[in-house]
């Protein structure tokens, strides 16, 4: 049972002009009306159970400021609701500011239950359901999960954590997110759906929070991109890997595409200096340094014989991963016979770029005699904000060379046949 008090059901948007009132009172009796605030009335917003959240261009006109905290409690009383919001104005979609604005009410607590029966409990004056994500959720729901545990980087109001519990069955999901008011919808909603036994919930930069060594999969969510955070991800697979799941803006309109680089020239030509597993969240990452290093002895020091290069055992250690030829990252057959053909270049680069890079990581971390390898299994495009790019997820296979890609594939890309 849940200790907070009772929620409220979301239901979808519909059109009010039924239930709008007819006029405004408190406009009336203070001789503020006139035509232009009749066009300022909403003429369809959403409903949240015992709340209504107009659209962001209703009520602007000045002369409602004048009336007070009056005009909202008529509106209420003429739709009959308890609660007013109004959709605030957000030029960055992962600028997590508020989304809706409270006008009347003491919360703005609701409730939203999906197709799957998934109950999502929110303040939808912090964040409001974002059905962009439906078609991803869906996808994942025909994972078989089970005995995993995930780790969900961004996980917001708990969109994709809560399919990995519901219709995966994983066993366990790691949901982070820095925001403390995300972390507290995560904690009620996963109390509303009888999972909070199997969701550990942290508040954090996921860069810094990210369990390590504890994943079957690590998902992430986050766009435009999320590349400053692939080192964080393969550190949280389990030393014999796992599935990652990246998703990325891509440029699509690319009138000159670079030229098609192949996975083992990167390894061909003189080796960069790898990055640090601690490194990560530079600026410099994944790129070679370049200049001259200040720490060169004194000319004459040098003729004189009197330094000698002493490398530790540490030191030699970098340069044996430094000379190191990797495992050039590998397509999975079947998707390799089918959709990876007709992919055009800019989706194929992404691919191999972030495989290359993901491959470097692994071995950095796990330094061992056998290497770590990286297959691409799919990429899912779901469009873009605009014709020039397209939101794409990238399902990339982590493991040893020496492990068998069968065994991976059925654990892995078996899908739940018992989903509904």
């Amino acid at each position: 049972m849940l200790k907070h008090q009772p929620l409220i059901r979301v239901e979808r948007k519909g059109s009010g002009k039924s239930e709008r009132p007819a006029e405004f009172d408190p406009a009336a009796s203070k001789g503020l009306w006139d035509d232009d605030m009749q066009r300022d009335l909403p003429k369809k917003w959403e409903r949240h159970g015992d709340m209504i959240v107009f659209p962001r261009n209703s009520f602007t006109h000045n002369n409602w400021r004048f009336i007070g905290r009056e005009l909202w409690r008529v509106v209420a009383e003429s739709l009959n609701v308890a609660r007013l919001g109004r959709k605030r104005i957000i030029d960055d979609e992962d600028d997590r500011t508020p989304h809706v604005d409270l006008l009347y009410g003491d919360h703005g607590w609701v409730e939203h239950v999906d197709d799957r029966g998934i109950r999502f409990i929110y303040d939808a004056s912090k964040r409001v359901f974002n059905n962009k994500k439906l078609p991803e959720m869906q996808r994942i729901s025909e994972w078989d999960c089970h005995g995993q545990t995930i780790v969900d980087m961004y996980a917001g109001l708990g969109y994709y954590s809560l399919r990995f519990l519901v219709c995966c069955g994983a066993k366990q999901v790691v949901s982070i997110d820095w925001s403390d008011d995300m972390c507290e919808a995560l904690r009620r909603t996963a109390e509303a759906n009888n999972v909070e036994d199997r969701m550990v919930v942290i508040e954090g930069d996921s860069r810094r929070v990210t369990p390590c060594q504890v994943a079957d999969r690590v998902f992430l969510g986050l766009v435009p991109s999320c590349r400053a955070h692939w080192l964080t991800a393969c550190k949280a697979l389990k030393q014999e890997g796992g599935m990652l799941h990246i998703h990325e803006m891509i440029d699509i309109n690319t009138k000159t595409p670079p030229k098609k680089v192949e996975p083992l020239d990167l390894f061909r030509a003189p080796p960069p200096r790898l990055q640090s597993v601690d490194e990560e969240g530079s600026s410099k990452e994944n790129k070679p340094i370049t200049g001259k290093s200040n720490s060169s002895p004194p000319k004459d020091m040098a003729e004189k014989g009197q330094v000698k290069r002493q490398l530790s055992r540490s030191q030699s250690i970098v340069e044996e991963i430094e000379s190191r030829v990797l495992p050039t990252p590998k397509v999975l057959k079947d998707f390799e016979q089918g959709e990876w053909k007709s992919l055009a270049e800019p989706y194929k680069e992404f691919a191999m770029d972030c495989a290359t890079n993901c491959t470097r990581f692994l071995n950095n971390i796990h330094f061992s005699d056998t290497m770590y390898c990286v297959t691409i299994v799919n990429i899912t495009k779901y469009g873009g904000i605009s014709k020039k790019s397209d939101h794409v997820a990238l399902d990339l296979m982590c493991c040893k060379e020496d492990m068998a890609i069968e065994k991976m594939v059925a654990r892995y890309l078996t899908l739940n046949h018992s989903s509904t």
